[in-house]
């Protein structure tokens, strides 16, 4: 027997859709005055919601977007956030990578956060992995200059990847020089998988990136590379 979704929404529903970002921009699907500064924060792969609700909960003063491509996943937190008491928070029910390129303006993010993307392991599915190279560049540019990027995972050969793909980005640094990354993260609560890995025993790899140079900077440094 099929199960039936449900798709009402008891109160506020703050899902957005693609064409009202392009129409109305961030600030004033989030209700903020016109001259009221922006602080955007970004969580790609929301999953179950509880990790992006404390992100919003802990700084009612940052505007809080979720990307998650999953509709029962958006529409579960939506009506969750519909019950609660937050107001800013914003869900996108869209690919991350479309997202990041198309509804974000360069230099317009304080944070992205990316916790536990599927680390697909075969090896002929690794081309489908959510960090690549592109998306991170285009990431960095959304950052603004000391913006942060996280990233959680617990696959050791995904971390690697990783860790290859943020040292590249020209924009980027990591934080955790000389390590490259952390073991644990205790600023922000555990998300569902970080809690099921560490009951389980197995060890997680947190990594934050700064945005150190603005794109200016960034292209002629490479400029004076390609002459030298």
């Amino acid at each position: 027997m099929s199960r039936t979704i449900q798709r009402e929404i008891a109160g506020n529903d703050w899902r957005v859709w693609p064409e009202e970002v392009r129409r109305a921009g961030w600030s004033k699907l989030f209700g903020l005055p016109p001259d009221a500064p922006m602080r955007l924060h970004v969580d790609i792969g929301f999953g179950d919601g509880a990790f992006l609700t404390e992100l919003a909960r802990r700084d009612p003063g940052r505007s809080v977007v979720g990307i998650e491509l999953s509709f029962k996943r958006v529409l579960k937190v939506a009506q969750r956030l519909s019950r609660s008491d937050l107001h800013n928070v914003r869900l996108l029910g869209v690919d991350a990578a479309w997202a990041v390129r198309e509804a974000f303006r360069d230099e317009s993010v304080e944070s992205f956060w990316i916790n536990f993307p599927d680390p697909w392991p075969k090896r002929c599915h690794q081309r489908r992995r959510l960090v690549e190279p592109g998306l991170v560049r285009e990431i960095s540019r959304r950052l603004v200059t000391g913006g942060s990027l996280h990233i959680a995972t617990d696959a050791p050969d995904y971390a690697e990847a990783i860790r290859s793909t943020l040292d590249a980005d020209p924009l980027l640094e990591i934080v955790q020089a000389p390590t490259g990354h952390l073991g644990e993260r205790r600023e922000l609560p555990p998300t569902r998988f970080q809690r099921e890995w560490a009951a389980q025993g197995r060890p997680c790899v947190f990594f934050h990136c700064r945005r150190a140079k603005t794109i200016a900077a960034s292209r002629m440094g490479h400029a004076q590379r390609v002459a030298s």
